[in-house]
């Protein structure tokens, strides 16, 4: 009677299972809604539930043996699927469009499907921003600029994915030198740092702060808003959307169903319409109006995707250890250089050139034997960390020494 009992709890619980797919996502709740929505509307559709985590919090749940049942990781980090097809969490996918597969980085195309695309830019509060007299940022020099002091948001690359990936780019396209040098002069006008990259556009969105760099997708789903604006920036590539079906899912069939959904016309449609803000794999018609944008985003060569994710933890903890924990100490820094430049009527090369310097050069940054050194040995990455420290304080102690000699 018990054993019966059992297989009969047994049973119901397996069609309950079968009634849902769960998406672990790094994607914010608002950027998966409408489509989940329109797949809701096809013919035996069943019911999609997301968790929505950063990628470090949906690797630890994977990788959880006693966590619940995930079908399917959409995300936009391409480090986030390498890592977890390296350790045998996703499924082999067929993928035979061939619109969809050359954006995928060459490494996880065994597994792992791009969906859309997004670009990178800049949104805008401009009603905040006409308070104090400025024109909206257009560029990442413009986010440096001296006016915006106090007035950008940005996230850090060790809490998003996708800021990595924005960073990632300006570094490829500048030059690691002076892409940092952009960045450490940017954190000068640092309202806060936000712990996710969707926090940047709410904040925007409420009038925390004027401007910010973000993916597309959270700043369209925004624009209803008359107070906020988005300039993508002169040199935005593609950034795919990625989904993968996992190695655990109990629902291969029913999630494979739903990428298959994806990549149909109807799909495209859901991921690019204003309620999700991407645009489709597929090139539109020259009389589609996204077909400007999106020509521009794809005419620029894709990420050196195994770089970036090799380097990945460089740059998170060179980040962190350069504005993130030393956030207030830059604000103070670069207001005291601006009222010095101001004074004096005259810029400061030599100030800014330390405020702007970092410990690692170009060759370090692409070295296969250093960037796995500070991968894989806690006790080579401590003693990195350690001087970095103590290299950005030198710095510190040379800028205060040299600006109170122009008093």
């Amino acid at each position: 009677m018990a054993r019966g009992y059992l297989l009969l709890l047994l049973f119901f619980s397996n069609l309950s299972l079968a009634s849902e797919l769960v998406i672990a996502t790094t994607l914010s709740p608002e950027a998966t809604a409408h489509i989940i929505e329109q797949w809701q509307q096809q013919p035996q559709a069943i019911n999609i539930r997301t968790l929505n985590r950063t990628s470090s919090s949906l690797e630890r749940l994977l990788n959880n043996p006693l966590g619940e049942n995930i079908d399917l990781v959409l995300s936009s980090s391409p480090m986030l699927l390498q890592r977890l097809q390296d350790s045998q969490k996703l499924s082999y996918f067929e993928n035979k469009v061939e619109n969809s597969r050359c954006l995928v980085p060459e490494s996880i195309r065994a597994t792992t499907v791009a969906v859309a695309i997004s670009g990178y830019g800049i949104l805008v509060n401009n009603t905040r921003l006409q308070e104090k007299g400025l024109p909206p940022p257009k560029t990442w020099e413009d986010l440096g600029d001296a006016r915006y002091q106090g007035m950008i948001l940005m996230s850090s690359p060790s809490r998003s994915d996708t800021t990595h990936l924005m960073i990632e780019s300006l570094l490829e396209q500048r030059g690691w030198q002076q892409g940092w040098s952009s960045l450490l002069q940017l954190s000068g006008n640092l309202a806060t740092i936000s712990s996710r990259s969707f926090g940047v556009a709410n904040k925007i969105n409420t009038g925390l702060g004027g401007a910010g760099p973000i993916i597309d997708n959270y700043a369209n789903v925004l624009l209803n808003n008359p107070h906020l604006g988005f300039n993508y920036f002169p040199t935005s590539r593609a950034a795919p959307m990625f989904i993968a079906i996992t190695q655990g899912s109990l629902h291969q069939r029913e999630a494979g169903r739903f990428i298959d959904f994806l990549l149909s016309p109807a799909g495209q449609r859901a991921l690019s319409d204003s309620d999700s803000g991407k645009y489709p794999v597929y090139p539109l018609s020259p009389d589609n109006p996204m077909y400007h944008q999106q020509s521009l985003l794809l005419e620029h060569p894709s990420l050196d995707y195994p770089l970036t994710i090799q380097r990945q933890k460089l740059v998170q903890l060179l980040f962190d250890t350069a504005i993130t924990f030393r956030l207030t100490q830059l604000q103070d820094a670069w207001k005291a250089l601006y009222h010095a430049e101001q004074r004096l009527k005259r810029p400061l090369p030599e100030i800014r050139a330390l405020l702007t310097a970092v410990p690692i050069t170009a060759q370090q940054a692409s070295d296969p034997v250093y960037l796995n050194q500070l991968e894989q040995q806690p006790d080579f990455r401590e003693s990195q960390l350690m001087a970095w420290q103590q290299f950005f304080q030198q710095q510190q102690r040379l800028v205060i020494k040299q600006l109170e000699i122009l008093k």
